[in-house]
């Protein structure tokens, strides 16, 4: 408009000639060596630096609504190639109804390049580059730079003239997320999960995401940061382009930035989620709750409980019915406080940014220690070595008092401290609705667990066709308690199992010795229970040093840092990470997922019984399935943050990837026709 009024005779000349800038007084280019020789088969890094002038920016790799991503064209000796541009975070920018992804400022875009292994050692090396970029303000003006410089030979060792300027390009470089995020598809957006693993250290955090595809997002809406329990979820508005497809895998880079401090990078490549498991708000309240009471129900036959809940019923046997519904309550109450002290700490531990989940607390060697010793305790008592009551299964007795209500109250707090290893059907969806849920509901939830629990031992200490299905008392308790004591010592060997798994072969040696003092503080206090006051003073003295003594030993060890490579289930496994999940979907090839651990014996039955069968080996060579294992016997916010990507809070966990890196998640419980069927399925 200017020019034809300037034509038309309406303005000065001097308005009339005003041209937009040149491109090169608004980018200034230069070239620089992080070394100031190269050596033959070197990898020389170079940075092609990009000074923008204040008010413009150029372009990242996906520009967004338009633009032109920087290029770079070398012309190099014979022998030497350059790698791709190694791209730093990029900004957005709004301009009106459009957005764009690029840099202002100063920009540092490092490309690797390659020195012949037969390279001249009498020769310079001449390396030239031609920059090709697109600056914009509210106008857009193409430029072009030619750079070029020349290398001596030599060793090729850093130059500490450039150090500063490679260390903070490297700074601004996104690097490999050591977390795992899905996405899920709804009708409008999609749903970017971040999990709390992610946000250590930020405050009050804010994200963006930078696709590298175009034609996945409408890059011009704003997207939206919703704070969850489990992290954050980042919603991304479709494309409106009619063209776009949803991808099997929402690649790009994630930045996350705090109240305070520089932002995070994160390449990333988040999997799509099955929608039904990545919001806890597609569960009613009242399903939750009913899921949380039936696995609490089904609790009850799991393994881990039977030595607990049978010696609460043996103590049943023979009681008036009054006793038996004042230790039922007591039992109950148990169980049910100490489920709702389990979920408070699991809420409190959320809240403060950690990644935890069910049976957490088997992740500490010490817990797992002195829960050996406790059960090593209890079936030398109920063998005879010493006698410490019934009450709380060995030791409520000595809690005491009101006829032994106290030993039933802790025989429930027992019964669920050793409950937590299964995770029952049912249990799976009520949990991860509980890690995401508000506090009140996520409480209310693990209460329902409880309820679930305690409900048969309640249900037999007052309805009297229950009660009189109990035998009466006789000689043949006495027999009974032996047997039962058996079960009390496989847990021992499966928690010691479980330590070895924990620490290692070397440090279990420790705790081995400590079931020796326990075994030996038993056997004294038997022994002088009823002596004389002198001999019952010396006994208790020296069992409390031989108890103390197991407590030290237990509480020197520590985690193994050491991860071997997952083997046994049958199954050729290769060690679980998120980026290598990613990477076969990425190669869209079918992969089965296993996400277990020592202390989970469902996970065990179903390794041994389904998982290690010819016909499931079988069927994963014929479909060309890639089997990964996640061991999370020892603490792994990776794959706690994964597991709450999929609405759960404890192991088992089992995923069936196709090529097109969709998951299906197969059933807590597994059969051997069902995991086959869903291989054939692919």
């Amino acid at each position: 408009m200017l020019i034809g009024l300037a034509l038309a005779g309406l303005l000065p000349a001097t308005v009339a000639l005003a041209a937009p800038p040149l491109a090169s007084e608004l980018v200034k280019a230069s070239l620089y060596a992080e070394s100031d020789t190269v050596a033959a088969g070197q990898t020389l890094w170079v940075d092609v630096h990009l000074a923008v002038a204040p008010g413009w920016h150029v372009y990242w790799k996906n520009p967004g609504d338009s633009g032109l991503p920087t290029e770079i064209n070398w012309t190099l000796p014979g022998g030497f190639s350059a790698g791709p541009i190694v791209w730093p975070m990029p900004e957005r920018f709004q301009v009106g109804p459009i957005a764009n992804y690029g840099y202002a400022g100063d920009v540092d875009l490092l490309v690797p390049i390659s020195a012949p292994a037969g390279l001249d050692p009498a020769a310079s090396a001449r390396l030239g580059a031609t920059v090709k970029y697109l600056v914009c303000e509210e106008i857009c003006i193409p430029g072009e730079a030619k750079l070029a410089f020349d290398l001596p030979p030599g060793a090729g060792t850093p130059d500490p003239a450039q150090a500063a300027r490679f260390a903070a390009a490297r700074a601004r470089l996104p690097v490999a997320a050591p977390f795992a995020a899905h996405f899920i598809v709804e009708s409008h957006d999609l749903r970017l999960l971040v999990p709390a693993s992610a946000l250590a250290g930020i405050n009050r955090p804010a994200a963006n995401f930078f696709p590298d595809a175009d034609n996945v997002i409408d890059h011009s809406a704003e997207p939206r940061v919703e704070q969850r329990a489990d992290g954050l979820a980042l919603v991304l508005p479709k494309s409106a382009n009619p063209s776009a497809v949803v991808p099997a895998a929402l690649d790009g880079v994630l930045v996350l930035r705090g109240a305070n401090g520089a932002p995070r990078g994160y390449q990333i490549s988040a999997a799509l989620a099955p929608a039904s498991t990545g919001d806890a708000g597609l569960m009613g309240w009242w399903q939750a709750l009913a899921f949380a009471f039936l696995g609490g129900l089904v609790l009850n036959l799991m393994p881990c409980v039977f030595p607990i809940l049978s010696l609460k019923v043996l103590g049943f046997a023979g009681a008036d019915p009054a006793k038996r519904h004042h230790h039922g309550i007591a039992y109950a109450f148990g169980v049910v406080l100490s489920f709702a002290a389990l979920g408070g700490a699991l809420i409190a531990l959320r809240a403060g940014g950690s990644a935890v989940g069910w049976g957490f607390q088997l992740q500490s060697p010490l817990v797992v220690g002195l829960l050996a010793y406790l059960m090593l305790a209890m079936g030398l008592s109920l063998s005879g070595v010493a006698e410490f009551g019934v009450g709380l299964a060995g030791l409520g007795g000595r809690l005491g008092g009101r006829e032994g209500l106290a030993g039933a109250f802790f025989t429930g707090v027992l019964a669920t401290v050793v409950a937590t290893p299964c995770t029952a059907p049912f249990m799976g969806a009520a949990l991860g609705a509980a890690l995401v849920a508000p506090a009140g509901l996520a409480l209310a939830i693990f209460v329902a667990l409880g309820a679930g629990l305690a409900a048969p031992l309640l249900a037999a200490s007052f309805v009297p066709g229950i009660g009189r299905l109990l035998p009466r008392p006789g000689g043949w308790m006495a027999t009974l308690k032996q047997v039962l004591a058996f079960p009390l010592y496989g847990t021992v060997a499966w928690l010691i199992w479980v330590l070895i798994q924990e620490v290692g072969a070397n440090e279990a040696l420790m705790p081995l010795f400590g079931l020796v003092l326990v075994g030996f503080a038993v056997w004294v206090y038997g022994r002088t229970r009823f002596a004389a006051p002198m001999a019952r003073r010396a006994g208790a003295a020296l069992g409390i040093a031989s108890a103390a003594g197991a407590l030290v030993l237990t509480a020197m060890l520590s985690p193994a840092t050491a991860r071997a490579v997952p083997t046994g289930g049958g199954l050729a496994y290769e060690t679980f990470t998120p980026a290598r999940l990613a990477a076969l979907n990425a190669e869209h090839r079918p992969v089965f997922v296993n996400l277990t651990a020592a202390w989970c014996l469902t996970c065990i039955v179903n390794e041994r019984a389904t998982l290690d069968r010819d016909a499931v080996r079988a069927a994963f060579a014929a479909h060309h399935v890639v089997a990964l294992k996640g061991d999370w016997t020892r603490q792994d916010p990776d794959i706690a943050g994964f597991l709450q990507s999929f609405g759960r809070s404890g192991v088992p966990l089992y995923l069936l990837y196709d090529k097109g890196g969709v998951a299906t998640v197969l059933p807590q419980i597994l059969t051997e026709a069902e995991v086959i069927d869903a291989v054939d399925k692919l």
